[in-house]
């Protein structure tokens, strides 16, 4: 498996990462989402002091440690469950000393399951999934684009198992999160499973979530259908440097809480 290794991403901020030349241009463009362009925070979606936030899909946690940034005081509880990830995660979060952040070593889907088949690509880790033939499109834009070896290169898999849990299942095991205020999901073509993953008489519970799906398959309508469905009112953006990739962030806002700041 990968190494993970130490790096500086701006002159205040370093954080722990796999050590690939892949892994780190991408960490750079995380950095860059998460710190700087803050894409998970957009239209309507804040986070109130004292918040809880679900951070799911939280590979080496630069979502997390940003939104401290932002509020300090925010309950965190990060999923992530590939092994190289969870390390950096794990260092990341002792490194900055970021309190009140909740790890835990699962992938959340629509079943509870000890062990499930999950692809780790070491030059491009953030990409990692249960579904690596969704990434088989991603792979024939990136040749297309810049020649076969780098497709190659970025895709280039390794076969992991992974727990996964419903997200109905982590909240019956903590009573106390009886509000989400944001959550965060980002899951690389699993998006449906953890939603899928809620039961009917937790969904209130929930009050803003953001959503990176890709618009494969029928994909992106299923989720926003959804998120309408239990009463959010959305937004859609395509974010620009994933545009050739048929990405969209839906971004779902309760109404009520919208005027109510809740």
């Amino acid at each position: 498996m990968p190494t993970i290794d130490f790096v500086q991403l701006e002159p205040d901020f370093g954080c722990y990462g796999v050590n690939t030349p892949g892994a780190i241009i991408e960490l750079r463009a995380i950095h860059q989402e998460t710190f700087v362009d803050h894409t998970y925070l957009q239209h309507g979606v804040t986070v109130p002091p004292g918040g809880t936030v679900l951070d799911i899909g939280a590979n080496v946690g630069l979502f997390s440690l940003a939104l401290k940034r932002i509020c300090p005081s925010a309950r965190i509880h990060a999923f992530e469950p590939a092994p190289a990830a969870l390390e950096a995660l794990r260092a990341n979060l002792a490194l900055h000393g970021a309190a009140g952040v909740t790890v835990h070593a699962v992938g959340l889907g629509a079943v509870d399951d000890p062990g499930v088949p999950f692809t780790f690509y070491p030059n491009i880790p953030g990409n990692s999934t249960r579904y690596p033939e969704l990434k088989e499109f991603d792979r024939a834009r990136i040749s297309a684009d810049w020649g076969t070896s780098v497709g190659d290169s970025l895709y280039g898999g390794q076969a992991v198992e992974v727990p996964l849990r419903r997200l109905s299942t982590v909240l019956a095991g903590h009573p106390e999160l009886t509000t989400i205020d944001l959550a965060k999901i980002d899951v690389e073509g699993a998006e449906l499973e953890v939603l899928g993953g809620i039961d009917e008489a937790d969904w209130p519970r929930l009050h803003r979530i953001v959503v990176e799906v890709q618009d494969l398959g029928g994909m992106f309508e299923a989720v926003r259908d959804l998120l309408a469905g239990h009463g959010f009112a959305l937004n859609v953006e395509t974010p620009e440097a994933l545009a050739h990739l048929n990405y969209r962030t839906v971004y779902a806002v309760r109404p009520e809480v919208t005027t109510t700041g809740g």
